[in-house]
């Protein structure tokens, strides 16, 4: 009964997985949308509207996959067993740490520089918003991310440690 519980964890877990990415799959195709809507402000407004209401969701489904990644990591004694699962939990804190310093006031920054004031204008000049969007700050923050994903990938995959 005990290891039936476990797989049950470890299955909700990767169930959260899965809506994580869906959610955050919406963001990061959000942000790589923007360059090509320039210089469509109402587009671009819309496709960073998009990424802030996949947000919750996302942020929701961090937690489930937390929760029973913690709860399947109990219940299989697997912190005691090698520094893998630490090991994940830190890099997981670590990159939702980077990416909300990075990608939050980013997509903030945008949305702010395609709302239309009541006198029809801009608070961002083109030029601006052109030097934002082609700035390196998107790649940082898919790669940020990427890498992250990719090291609790593998120390959830190899289990080094154990």
């Amino acid at each position: 009964m005990l290891a039936a519980m476990t797989e049950l964890w470890v299955f909700l877990h990767i169930a959260g997985v899965s809506l994580f990415l869906l959610f955050h799959g919406v963001q990061v195709w959000s942000l790589f949308a923007l360059p090509p809507a320039f210089p469509d402000r109402e587009k671009m407004f819309d496709r960073a509207e998009q990424s802030r209401m996949a947000g919750t969701p996302m942020y929701v489904s961090l937690g489930v996959l937390t929760l029973f990644g913690v709860v399947a990591g109990i219940d299989g004694s697997w912190f005691s067993d090698g520094w893998w699962l630490w090991g994940s939990i830190v890099v997981l804190l670590a990159t939702v740490g980077a990416m909300s310093a990075l990608a939050g006031p980013y997509m903030r920054s945008i949305r702010e520089a395609t709302t239309r004031w009541a006198d029809g204008t801009y608070p961002t000049s083109d030029e601006d918003l052109e030097s934002l969007l082609r700035g390196p700050r998107a790649k940082l923050i898919a790669g940020t991310g990427l890498a992250g994903l990719a090291i609790i990938l593998w120390l959830m995959v190899y289990k080094p440690g154990a």
